[in-house]
């Protein structure tokens, strides 16, 4: 495939941006999923002077909470000023995609690279449009590959440094960022081992630099955690309890879940058959070794940062659309190559129309979230068994009723709802997931959930009542968690507001479970009985 003139391929650049930009653009209102949720509460937090893991325990790495705090201090502490930031991370990957792919591929074959991997980071299949940790990995490993490759061209060692920065960031946006970086170092190696003659003084001193860069931003940002004081809450929660919660659930229990992944694919999946063909076209070429191990080595690492927990959440899988957009590219133009001497015209395009009815069948079947449905109608059918767009809501009311200093304690895994309050929970346990999966912290972190409510007294205590905040298994390991709560709250606690879903249903007054009793999934809201004076007592419905 061949593009006439310097200046087209960053004009097509400028298309597929565009396309990206105006499908983001109608949907940079949605609300925030619990993911989403978290690290904006820890972003928040941060910009408010607290480390992570001070106030708020997770097992992801502290990376993607400092891109949330960089993206909320430019662009707001608002879900569409998240949501315009990740677009621009998303801008940026779609732009290193096209350099990496050009060492490979024309630059017609690059472009097609980034218009793949722009429509498959959009698409539901892999929760695209929610500001996943997985894009900012893609993003950064993306930049450190690139950086990689440029040093191997010229030999220079701030570009070996730099590429090593990047991979170390991309481990601090999350664990299996840490995979890119493992390929990156199994590439170096090989290359220096391939060398003939072999030079290990100069290979071995650029995997030094290399190295070094890797670690600096890692050992940067482990001293600012020690400094802070939360040193053995980061190694408890993204070490220790990260290993335990990764070997969870086995590959047989995880299997049916990648399944369901694959089945779901439809349009999206032909893109991975057509990324299948070019790994065939890889390693069938002839005088190309450092293409192969290149490709081999960096797909099975993009397939091992989705594995390690054999979770197979749909977001995982952002981590392997740069591979799958490159090496689809590499199959498109390998046919270009095949057809370019016939003199039939047609058959001379046949690339080109194959990729045109790829890509618009895959555009078209996404046509309803990427071109109709409005907000709430897109969070709807996004998830269909969670009720994200009322958290908003609750959260500006409960925030218009207390003064800023109100504490929370949320009883659920919905951490948006204090984003969106603006108030700060009593207690790190933000999921109660941790508190009910079956490991062997579960006692610990029971215990010190419920010390840290009862110690923290919240002023507001907000149940949630959903399959999906809960998620236990067994379920037995949810009776502790109740019967505290029960006699807590009756303890404690009187009504202050109840929600229920489908239909939604908002009442917030004493006497909101006469007038709307609570049904199968619902949230109940209670007040301290000797609360922190409120503007304005609970008697009326947002």
């Amino acid at each position: 495939m061949k593009l006439r003139g310097s200046y087209w391929p960053a004009l097509w650049l400028l298309l597929i941006l565009g396309l990206v930009a105006f499908v983001r653009i109608r949907l940079l209102s949605l609300p925030l999923e619990r993911d989403e949720g978290e690290y904006a509460y820890a972003g928040q937090l941060i910009l408010e002077g607290e480390p992570p893991y001070k106030l708020i325990y997770n097992m992801k790495m502290p990376g993607i909470y400092a891109a949330y705090a960089l993206i909320m201090a430019v662009f707001g502490q608002t879900p569409a000023g998240i949501h315009l930031g990740f677009m621009l991370v998303n801008f940026g990957a779609i732009v290193l995609i096209y350099f990496v792919a050009r060492r490979f591929v024309d630059p017609a074959g690059a472009l097609a690279a980034s218009a793949i991997y722009a429509l498959m980071s959009l698409s539901p299949h892999v929760q695209g449009f929610n500001a996943h940790a997985t894009h900012f990995v893609v993003l950064a490993a993306l930049g450190a590959i690139l950086a990689l490759l440029r040093a191997q061209e010229n030999g220079r060692l701030q570009s070996f440094f730099w590429s090593g920065v990047l991979f170390g960031v991309a481990f601090l946006m999350k664990q299996p960022g840490g995979a890119f970086g493992a390929f990156g170092f199994s590439f170096l190696l090989w290359t220096a081992w391939r060398r003939q003659p072999r030079d290990w003084k100069t290979d071995g001193f650029r995997l030094a630099v290399w190295g070094c860069g890797v670690m600096i931003p890692i050992v940067l940002t482990c001293l600012i955690l020690w400094r802070a004081g939360v040193w053995d809450k980061f190694w408890f929660w993204t070490v220790v309890y990260a290993r335990v919660h990764a070997t969870a659930v086995s590959w047989s229990d995880g299997m049916p879940a990648l399944i369901d992944y694959i089945n779901s694919l439809h349009w999206d999946g032909l893109f991975w058959i057509l990324a299948m063909m070019g790994m065939a076209v890889v390693v069938f070429e002839k005088s190309r070794t450092g293409n192969k191990v290149f490709f081999l080595s960096f797909l099975i690492f993009s397939a091992a940062a989705v594995c390690p927990s054999w979770h197979f959440s749909q977001h995982y899988f952002v981590l392997m659309l740069p591979v799958i957009a490159i090496l689809a590219a590499k199959a498109l133009t390998a046919l270009a190559g095949l057809v370019a001497a016939r003199p039939q015209a047609l058959v001379r395009q046949a690339p080109l129309v194959l990729f045109g009815l790829l890509y618009m069948g895959d555009l078209l079947s996404h046509r309803a979230f990427f071109f109709e449905w409005g907000v709430e109608e897109a969070a709807r059918k996004m998830y269909p068994d969670n009720d994200f767009y009322v958290y908003p809501v609750i959260a500006d009311y409960l925030s218009a009723h207390s003064p800023p200093s109100a504490t929370f304690a949320v009883l659920g895994s919905e951490p948006e709802l204090l984003f969106y309050a603006h108030r700060r929970s009593v207690t790190g346990y933000i999921y109660m997931y941790d508190l009910v999966e079956d490991q062997a912290f579960r006692p610990r972190m029971e215990k010190e959930m419920i010390s840290e409510v009862e110690k923290g007294h919240p002023d507001y205590m907000v149940c949630v009542n959903t399959l999906f905040s809960w998620n236990p298994f067994p379920p037995e390991n949810l009776h502790g968690i109740q019967t505290w709560l029960t006699k807590y709250s009756a303890d404690q606690y009187e009504p202050y507001g109840v929600v229920t879903f489908a239909p939604n249903q908002y009442c917030f007054r004493p006497d909101c479970f006469e007038l709307v009793p609570p049904k199968n999934r619902f949230i109940t809201i209670f007040q301290r009985k000797s609360p922190t004076p409120v503007l304005n007592p609970p008697n009326s419905s947002p």
